[in-house]
């Protein structure tokens, strides 16, 4: 009994950012979803501006994902959330937040996505241990497709 009272419990490894084949997304940013039209919502929308593609809003002013980090976790609960997804300027206007579907409701309604917080106007925090950062992108890029985000209820 001593022996066995003596072991420590092995540390949980850190969760570590899965990479394909090794991720469970059903979908990456494959060249239909690239080249896919994501709409403007009703009264956003730019005469001047071309219709922006999925492939046009990746980047810092659109859409961008980094692994969640201690200070993205709320205080006091466990760790749950495994990516910050970055929905900024260039991406806000092809979503509306008064419309039939929440932008963080149709994110977590993607395959693989176990919840999502909207932590801050442009920031969602993303409960998706098994999907890669790429898959993460798509699940975005289609919730921004849903015309959902962009129709009223």
């Amino acid at each position: 009994m001593g022996l066995f009272s003596r072991r420590r419990e092995a540390a949980a490894p850190a969760w570590q950012p899965p990479v394909p084949p090794h991720c469970s997304c059903v979908r990456h940013l494959d060249d239909e979803l690239l080249a896919s039209v994501v709409p403007f919502a009703a009264g956003l929308e730019m005469d001047d501006e071309p219709p922006a593609t999925v492939a046009d809003l990746l980047g810092p002013g659109g859409l961008s994902v980094r692994p969640a980090d201690v200070r993205d976790q709320p205080p006091g609960e466990p760790a749950i959330y495994t990516w910050n997804l970055g929905v900024y300027d260039d991406a806000r206007v092809h979503y509306d937040d008064d419309m039939a579907l929440d932008l963080d409701a149709a994110i977590a309604a993607q395959h693989g996505v176990d919840e999502v917080d909207w932590a801050d106007r442009e920031v969602f925090l993303v409960a998706a241990p098994t999907l890669c950062a790429d898959g993460v992108l798509a699940a975005a890029a289609l919730a921004l497709l849903d015309d959902r985000v962009r129709s009223p209820s």
